[in-house]
């Protein structure tokens, strides 16, 4: 006779299977997305990505319900790794804004054409309000430099929430794409005119 732990030992191996393979399909379909909603934004359906990431269109609706759902999830990875990225730098105040900073503004050379499709019509601080994943994946991301350019600029914590709305019109995506490609700016020359317009209308905001 065989004994459980044989018995479930099978089953064991096959879930854990299962779930890599539910992770690499996952990553696959991210990493498609990345390219048909740069090559063919109006045209881009979740049958053309799933064909780009060489899997059925029913195991990419098995991991996302829809388009959308797919770049709200991409969106979200983008900034989750922008998170990381800040949470291991040693760096405080407004250097460790700037390190995030710079990140994010190299980010939308490859990310910003499908960061910018999951735009709301609704307000930031709306969507803070309410509880909306996107917006909380952000804060998870900037917070942590926003406070220390607060810090540094000996603005009080309350002031969060303008520094959180200020970043947010200042550093939008479509706003940093529109310098690099169009205006022909410098990633490094984005960087510090941002920032400097940021911390400036940081503390104009503060004093009124």
């Amino acid at each position: 006779m065989t004994a459980p732990d044989e018995q479930r030992a099978p089953i064991r191996d096959q879930r854990s299977a299962d779930r890599s393979d539910a992770r690499r399909n996952r990553k696959r379909l991210l990493d498609a997305a990345t390219h048909v909603l740069r090559t063919e934004p109006a045209t881009a359906t979740m049958q053309s990505i799933a064909q780009r990431a060489a899997l059925s269109q029913a195991t990419a609706y098995r991991h996302f319900s829809s388009l959308d759902a797919l770049v709200v999830a991409y969106n979200e990875d983008v900034v989750d790794g922008l998170r990381e990225h800040g949470s291991r730098s040693k760096k405080t105040g407004k250097e460790l804004f700037e390190h995030v900073v710079t990140r994010w503004v190299k980010l939308q050379g490859v990310h910003g054409p499908v960061i910018v499709r999951d735009r709301s019509r609704r307000g930031f601080l709306e969507r803070l309000r309410t509880g909306d994943p996107v917006v909380a994946s952000a804060c998870a991301a900037w917070d942590a430099p926003l406070r220390g350019v607060l810090a540094e600029l000996e603005l009080p914590e309350q002031h969060l929430d303008a520094a959180r709305v200020l970043h947010n019109v200042l550093f939008d995506p479509r706003e940093i794409i529109d310098l690099t490609k169009t205006a022909g700016f410098a990633e490094a020359q984005v960087v510090r005119r941002l920032c400097d317009a940021f911390y400036a209308a940081l503390e104009g905001w503060a004093r009124t």
